[in-house]
């Protein structure tokens, strides 16, 4: 026994050395979000109205040097996390199904990013949207990057069917170290996702109740010894003022963000990160602080907590104002985004807590290979002219939406083609039909009322015949319950619906429109009327 005695002390002496030492005063530490970039990891170029040379806003290059300059402010005490939709949404993103996106997200250094319902898009790695040949895996894309993240993919209220568990490539929550406070992190995702992906690609996962799956992973973390306790979840809001954070008054409460928040027992948790709606939040919401960036990479949110390890809980907190991803900015504005530049404003570059911000140059080299790899199919002509631009809009009828539509319908030589909201961002286009929607019938005042539809009849006003078979055509995403379609798309007999996997949607584009008379002319005809369209929608 006495020659056991050394090894045991020294066991001990290796234990103590290898804990940190808690802290003996409050630590600052400095929560940094992103949420719905959508594969702009590239930034954007837009034209200052008017005219003018195009300006570069946004991209995870020039949101890495914002990154970095708060990380040398506050070492060790950043954590960055993401609130889900990452990579979903351009060609430089979507042709490598994401993976130029995790690479960046690795190098900058994200803790965690929540599992947004756009994730599920790309389904079985390669070219095909949802699984139908044999072995084919409708979550092999996701699963994919899962493996290429440095950083977990979390939600605690997304579990399998055949085993009611968190899926073997995700997490429920996760804690990360900073400045010597355990900080826990919770992933949620919409319990909606079912109907906001390719629903195909979901038939095997469950999207749970985020209230009980928070409270379970918040009691989880704590037992874990978590000083204090996030939220990054892909279930946001919409505030219109953003001046003050504690007035919610222009939050509606139904949202996803605030509902759960309102539901949560107090000191639940400790800050949300939001995201989905594509809106801002900056608010106390039920005592917690709750943010929510813009999307497509333009701007980032920060809440500061102060946490005290010793106690194990967070005594102060504070959000700052949205910051906008900017190289350079309008003199006199943290601004670069030249469709809301002051008239006659220059560019100078972008000062940020005493550094320039300029393109980190590990993250732009990470994704210029998918960038150069895109080029060559970018800049391929297609052999379409138009006489304008084809504008599109998120509230009514677009002469983008008019053309896709029309050669949707053309191209499958059916009676009506739909094409999906999400597909261009606007209301849902038609070929073949027309009709009328009530936007007072789901409004913020009345959540649960969703039936808009005033009257639909064909091109002439003809009403649609009960009893007679129409062809549609429309996108794969539709045809699988994507749009919240599932309630009408399960009601029609599975033989009747046949998915062409052969072409996609732009490739059938171009054969019907460079068949057309050049250039194409945009126009709308008055196909979608909208009652009631509040007027800043207009």
């Amino acid at each position: 026994m006495k020659r056991s005695l050394p090894l045991v002390l020294f066991l001990l002496a290796a234990a103590c050395a290898s804990t940190p030492p808690v802290p003996s005063e409050p630590v600052h530490v400095v929560l940094v979000g992103t949420t719905d970039i959508h594969g702009w990891f590239a930034g954007h170029v837009d034209t200052p109205e008017g005219g003018g040379e195009g300006v570069l806003w946004g991209g995870l290059p020039a949101f890495a040097s914002y990154v970095g300059a708060l990380r040398d402010l506050y070492p060790g005490r950043v954590v960055v996390v993401d609130s889900g939709d990452m990579w979903q949404g351009t060609l430089e993103s979507n042709l490598f199904e994401g993976e130029a996106m995790v690479r960046a997200y690795n190098v900058i250094g994200y803790a965690a990013a929540a599992v947004g319902n756009h994730e599920f898009d790309f389904g079985p790695v390669g070219s095909d949207a949802i699984a139908h040949k044999p072995g084919d895996d409708a979550l092999g894309a996701v699963k994919r990057n899962a493996d290429l993240a440095m950083f977990p993919l979390l939600s605690a209220n997304m579990i399998e069917k055949s085993n009611l568990q968190t899926p073997k490539w995700a997490k429920g929550h996760t804690i990360v170290r900073a400045g010597g406070a355990r900080i826990g992190i919770i992933g949620l995702s919409t319990p909606d996702t079912p109907n906001v992906t390719m629903a195909a690609n979901v038939v095997s996962l469950q999207f749970t109740d985020p209230v009980q799956a928070t409270v379970r992973a918040a009691r989880e973390l704590r037992e874990q010894g978590a000083d204090a306790v996030i939220v990054i979840a892909h279930m946001g809001g919409r505030c219109t003022d953003l001046s003050n954070p504690h007035d919610t008054s222009s939050c509606p409460p139904h949202h996803e963000a605030m509902d759960l928040l309102g539901k949560l027992p107090a000191g639940t948790v400790d800050a949300y990160f939001g995201g989905h709606t594509h809106a801002q939040i900056r608010h106390y919401v039920n005592g917690v602080p709750a943010v929510q960036a813009g999307p497509f990479s333009g701007e980032f949110s920060t809440i500061d907590l102060w946490v005290d390890p010793a106690a194990n809980k967070v005594v102060k907190s504070d959000i700052r104002p949205h910051t906008p991803i900017c190289t350079f900015v309008y003199e006199g504005t943290d601004a670069c985004n030249p469709r809301s530049a002051p008239k006659g404003a220059r560019l100078v570059p972008r000062i940020f807590n005493g550094e320039t911000i300029a393109a980190d140059t590990r993250v732009a080299t990470t994704v210029e290979p998918y960038l150069r790899r895109v080029a060559a199919k970018r800049e391929e002509k297609v052999g379409i002219r138009t006489a304008a631009p084809f504008s599109r809009t998120f509230s009514g009828e677009s002469p983008l939406g008019d053309l896709i539509a029309d050669a949707l319908r053309e191209f499958a030589s059916t009676d009506i083609a739909f094409m999906n909201s999400g597909g261009i961002r606007g209301i849902m286009q038609v070929s073949g039909l027309r009709y009328t929607v009530d936007a007072a019938r789901d409004n913020d005042k009345e959540p649960k009322q969703r039936n808009r539809i005033v009257s639909v009849t064909l091109p002439d006003g003809a009403p649609i015949e009960p009893g007679k078979l129409y062809t549609v055509a429309m996108p794969d995403f539709i045809a699988a319950g994507g749009d919240s379609t599932q309630d009408v798309m399960s009601q029609i007999p599975r033989e009747r619906i046949r998915i062409s996997y052969a072409r996609p949607i732009r490739d059938v584009l171009v054969e019907v429109l460079s068949k057309r008379q050049q250039p194409l002319e945009p126009r709308v005809e008055g196909r979608i009327t909208v009652l009631n369209l509040p007027e800043a929608a207009s």
